[in-house]
């Protein structure tokens, strides 16, 4: 195995007796780097996340390939390094997070995973834990519920709660969906700061346009098969698979009017 935080090779996930749905994807992340893993709804990027964090919903199997963090194979499971070393961050902050548990007592869930951080010191930690993610009335939002913060708190309130336990890896999975431009570049920068401290980023996202700037390395997936892969401003500048090139075209320009081009048919 290399030096990499995450190693993904030939990984399968199936249906029980059913048909493929994740076939042969193979990727790595080094540490202090960010790849995007980049496709349509229903291209199999949010199960092949799921898959390495050992979350598959009942019905659908990892049935091939391997999955190693920091040099240990975790294909059966993350075991110790869940919550600690390998953390997520999920797409929908009022479903991921607590709706009747204090904002400071969900973080400090999260931090004790690598640090014992309870009384007058937790609460200090939650607070300085918040401003790091540019919440600015951070005691406020540290003593608050989740219902009563914006969908843009709500959502840094889950990245500061990803970078917690100061993990190796962290996991993304569409962080800036339901963002504005500037919280969706925020949130991004948030991720990036975490590659700076040495953490691995595998962000996943329908929106090849905005990883430029921000991931070092691309994954295009489509009908859950990888169509092609490599360094951001390669694929961006020169996308070699017809699939590539038609999700960039659909990328709206500055003064673009009319409709959008459609995408290619087939694989």
């Amino acid at each position: 195995m290399t030096s990499a935080v995450l190693e993904v090779v030939d990984l399968e996930i199936r249906l029980r007796a059913g048909p493929v749905l994740v076939e042969k994807l193979s990727l790595s992340i080094s540490a202090g780097s960010m790849t995007a893993l980049v496709g349509e709804s229903g291209s199999g990027k949010t199960l092949s996340a799921m898959a390495i964090m050992g979350l598959l919903p009942p019905g659908i199997n990892r049935s091939g390939g391997s999955i190693h963090v920091c040099g240990d194979d975790v294909s059966n499971g993350l075991g110790a390094f869940l919550g600690r070393d390998v953390t997520m961050v999920f797409q929908e902050p009022m479903t991921s997070l607590d709706p009747v548990m204090r904002i400071d007592r969900q973080l400090l869930e999260a931090r004790r995973r690598r640090v014992r951080c309870r009384g007058r010191r937790g609460r200090a930690w939650c607070v300085g834990a918040l401003s790091e993610v540019g919440i600015d009335d951070a005691e406020r939002v540290a003593a608050a519920f989740p219902h009563e913060l914006s969908g843009g708190m709500r959502q840094r309130v889950l990245i500061a709660m990803g970078l917690a336990p100061e993990p190796r890896l962290i996991l993304a999975d569409e962080p800036t969906t339901a963002l504005d431009a500037i919280n969706r570049r925020d949130a991004l920068e948030l991720l990036a700061s975490a590659t700076r401290k040495g953490a691995g980023v595998l962000l996943i996202t329908h929106d090849l346009g905005s990883v430029r700037g921000w991931a070092d390395h691309i994954v295009v997936m489509r009908g859950g098969r990888c169509c092609e892969q490599g360094p951001t401003l390669q694929v961006l500048e020169n996308p070699k698979h017809p699939y590539t090139k038609g999700l960039l075209e659909c990328v709206p320009q500055r003064g673009h009017r009319g409709p959008l081009p459609e995408l290619p048919a087939g694989g």
